[in-house]
């Protein structure tokens, strides 16, 4: 099992194929949605880089609108065909040369895109954190099948709220009462 405490200074978000057509026929899409929300929200709060991407577009659609609109010009999907993000010759090199080792991963699908990508991302040395509130398939069978995947191959598995305070490290951080506000909120929108 991973066990290590992320720090803000080393961590970014990473959004996988949130994108329309995948989004209309998963488990909890609503759910994980208004999760992803928030934690987009708590990672902007505290100034911190979200990267996204997007599995073969001309198909699957984009990102769905309410994540591109929350985003606003950090809208900038990495456009891919292969599953893993990291299986992409550009991703991957971006990636190496990213001064962060901590990546905290969601989207969709559990056991295809992100199951692959979490992988990737280990075998590149980087510490990875699995959301299991942020992460969906279209059936519960394949996504709890992913999580035991991931957290056997290395990936620490948490949820959004866990982190963001993780990330918070104090209730004096300046950012503590707009995040536990955020927290709070029914949908972080």
């Amino acid at each position: 099992m991973s066990s290590f405490n992320l720090l803000a200074s080393q961590t970014v978000l990473l959004i996988v194929d949130m994108q329309d057509k995948i989004f209309a026929s998963v488990d909890r899409g609503e759910d994980i949605l208004q999760t992803l929300s928030k934690l987009v929200k708590g990672f902007q709060l505290l100034n911190l880089p979200i990267l996204l991407s997007e599995q073969y577009p001309q198909g699957l659609g984009q990102t769905v609108g309410s994540l591109q609109t929350q985003l606003g010009q950090s809208y900038r999907p990495w456009i891919k065909s292969t599953f893993s993000c990291l299986d992409d010759p550009d991703f991957f090199n971006y990636v190496i040369s990213f001064p962060y080792q901590q990546w905290v991963v969601v989207g969709i699908e559990a056991h295809i895109c992100v199951l692959q990508t979490v992988k990737g991302l280990l075998k590149a040395g980087k510490q990875v954190v699995v959301l299991n509130d942020a992460i969906t398939s279209r059936s519960i069978y394949d996504f709890s099948t992913a999580i035991a995947e991931m957290r056997d191959a290395g990936a620490r598995i948490s949820c959004a709220e866990t982190v963001l305070f993780e990330l918070l490290k104090d209730s004096k951080h300046p950012q503590f009462k707009p995040i536990s506000e955020l927290i709070k909120t029914r949908c972080g929108c």
